[in-house]
């Protein structure tokens, strides 16, 4: 009996594995061969071994300020996200009103309508005739229009506004998987509503937090739409500068050297977590 559910588990994972063979490992496998061969202007690529790719990416002050920033960026985003998520979150996993159902709907709203379409709708409102210069001259806050698209600032709000539904929801599953009775025994023994949030709920959900970072995190590391329009060529991040080498110049060696760094820090962010969730299980 048991060899035969095992047979059959393997035939349920059979398609899955195919798929990822072919459309994941497979054109990782190669850009990563392409990132150590040589460019050609001719034929795009050489066959010939070389490590040149790589030490231009890393030795050429550009492109360590690219990957900084990508990281910088990412980074942010994920902590904006989590800070902003979290009490949505708790929100949402702790009321029992009637209106959670739409509260639920209006966190998945915005993946409903495409990135370009989100993004246009954030350079209407920080445009130089945008709604927030706008309001802030009729404030008297300023005196003339503040200049925030084509900045850091501008890509960082669009894409945490973006991305918080991939934070949000893996911290709302974190909190409801709770079992309530452990903050009731912690406030039966005396401890207060802050004590308990800060000591019980907040590691409880250490998963939820831990996938949500890892999850904008890479998201935003490999962001090409929006830092493009947002942020333009004073705000270059690793996957503008990847579709450019490969549409624009078509250096697929260096392109690929470039996707194999941000595919690195991707992967580092997704290994950390597994690293954490096994540390929580132990």
């Amino acid at each position: 009996m048991g060899e035969r559910i095992g047979g059959f588990g393997r035939a349920l994972f059979a398609p899955i594995t195919v798929l990822y063979l072919l459309f994941l490992l497979a054109p990782i496998s190669f850009f990563l061969l392409m990132s150590v061969f040589r460019y050609s202007p001719m034929e795009l690529y050489e066959p010939a071994l070389t490590g040149e790719n790589f030490a231009r990416l890393l030795g050429e002050d550009y492109y360590r300020a690219i990957i900084f920033r990508t990281l910088k960026i990412a980074g942010l985003t994920a902590l904006f996200s989590l800070l902003l998520g979290y009490p949505l979150a708790y929100f949402l996993a702790r009321t029992r009103s009637i209106w959670r159902g739409v509260l639920m709907f209006l966190v998945i709203a915005p993946l409903m309508t495409g990135v370009i379409v989100r993004t246009y709708g954030w350079i209407v409102l920080l445009g130089a005739q945008g709604t927030v210069n706008t309001t802030l001259i009729w404030l008297g806050l300023v005196d003339r229009p503040v200049k925030i698209l084509e900045t850091e600032l501008a890509v960082l709000i669009a894409l945490v506004h973006i991305l918080m539904p991939y934070m949000v929801f893996p911290l709302f599953s974190s909190l409801t998987g709770q079992d309530p009775n452990v903050e009731k025994a912690a406030a039966t023994l005396g401890a207060g509503r802050w004590r308990t949030f800060f000591e019980v709920t907040l590691p409880l959900s250490r998963s939820g937090i831990l996938m949500g970072s890892a999850l904008v995190f890479t998201l935003t590391a490999g962001a090409v739409v929006t830092p493009a329009l947002l942020g333009g060529q004073n705000v270059q991040m690793l996957g503008q500068t990847i579709y450019d080498l490969v549409l624009s110049t078509l250096n697929w060696p260096f392109a690929s050297a470039v996707a194999s760094i941000l595919v690195l820090c991707q992967f580092s962010i997704i290994f950390l977590y597994f690293r954490g969730g096994r540390r929580r299980a132990g």
